[in-house]
């Protein structure tokens, strides 16, 4: 949550929900998406883009 915020200035990493990355990353786990991991390392990835696409308010 803290890498998804860092990578949009000014965002409080305080508005990222709890709720939404572990939803996605359950559904992560789940599904066993991406599993064999690319040799790019994504620090935002699926939770961080679904976290930033729902935040709290200020």
């Amino acid at each position: 949550m803290a890498d998804a915020t860092g990578t949009r200035p000014g965002i409080d990493p305080d508005r990222a929900s709890f709720t939404i990355a572990l939803h996605t990353a359950r559904d992560l786990v789940v599904q066993a998406a991406g599993v064999i991991a690319d040799s790019v390392i994504d620090l935002v990835g699926t939770i961080g883009r679904r976290v930033l696409a729902d935040l709290m308010p200020d």
